[in-house]
């Protein structure tokens, strides 16, 4: 971690984060004459104003420095829902055409003839994840992205992916049941066939929902590194009283209660685009 006064706890993140550093927020004592505390202006302290200066760049550093790596792992986070999506829709084709071949009404030549379409799906899933994975999505792996979000913290922040790869064969700890061998050929292997589409689609939307928690997780993050960089830029004063210093928590509080993730309404065709022939 860049930042020597880091919090201990990962899972306080947010409000390690609220808290002023401790050399904006923390008034300088000195005993007076009858022993008593009292605080001091910067001028009069034994930390000389170039100290302090020299503090407030390092920390407004670190801020950037993390707000960087938030950027780069929402990005990587944007890819993973966009190939997500995309993936889920053509298992959804998938599975329809596995549920038609899988009735008894459908004659053998009807199920033959589905099982052309289904594996060109089976086929264009694999091309996309593979693709996107080549171009460094690794979190379509199943590889967790690692991001800085917080400069006071103990730890990096992790956000879980997910192993959208199709495979020769099922293994218990795969994200995807559908397999690049699944068939049509028979109605037994429709049903499994369709089975485990439906399977698959349940995973990928469980991992859409916690990659979405966590973008909109890293949101909230960029927001108060947002409102501590602006503090920091306009040279908050390192005398700041108690008072002073609650208010500015509490209005970056309350910029995170207010922030959203608009990732929920994104369209992920830009994206797409990156790993379509």
């Amino acid at each position: 971690m860049r930042c020597s006064s880091r919090a201990e706890g990962a899972s306080h993140v947010v409000e390690n984060i609220t808290s002023l550093p401790s050399f904006i927020s923390t008034p300088v004592l000195r005993a007076d004459g009858a022993g008593k505390s009292s605080a001091v202006e910067p001028t009069e302290s034994r930390r000389s104003a170039v100290s302090i200066d020299a503090a407030r760049v390092e920390y407004r550093d670190d801020v950037r420095a993390s707000r960087e790596d938030l950027a780069a792992a929402r990005s990587m986070l944007d890819v993973f829902i966009a190939v997500a999506r995309e993936a889920r829709s053509l298992l959804l084709e998938a599975r329809d055409l596995a549920l038609q071949a899988a009735d008894p009404e459908t004659p053998d030549a009807a199920r033959a003839a589905q099982d052309v379409p289904f594996k060109a799906l089976v086929q264009q899933l694999s091309q996309l994840v593979d693709r996107a994975i080549g171009k460094g999505a690794a979190s379509l792996a199943g590889v967790a992205i690692p991001v800085d979000a917080d400069p006071d913290a103990a730890q990096d922040l992790e956000i879980p992916g997910l192993d959208l790869r199709l495979k020769a064969k099922v293994g218990e700890d795969e994200g995807l049941r559908l397999t690049t061998a699944s068939t049509l050929a028979t109605r037994e292997d429709a049903a499994e066939a369709a089975r485990a589409a439906d399977e698959s689609i349940a995973r990928i939307d469980a991992g859409l929902r916690r990659t979405e928690a966590g973008a909109a997780r890293l949101d909230g993050h960029d927001t108060l590194l947002s409102a501590l960089d602006s503090a920091l830029a306009a040279s908050v004063r390192v005398d700041l009283d108690a008072d002073a210093a609650r208010l500015i928590a509490l209005q970056v509080r309350q910029d995170l209660s207010r922030s959203s993730s608009p990732i929920a309404n994104a369209t992920p065709s830009a994206v797409l685009a990156l790993f379509r022939d």
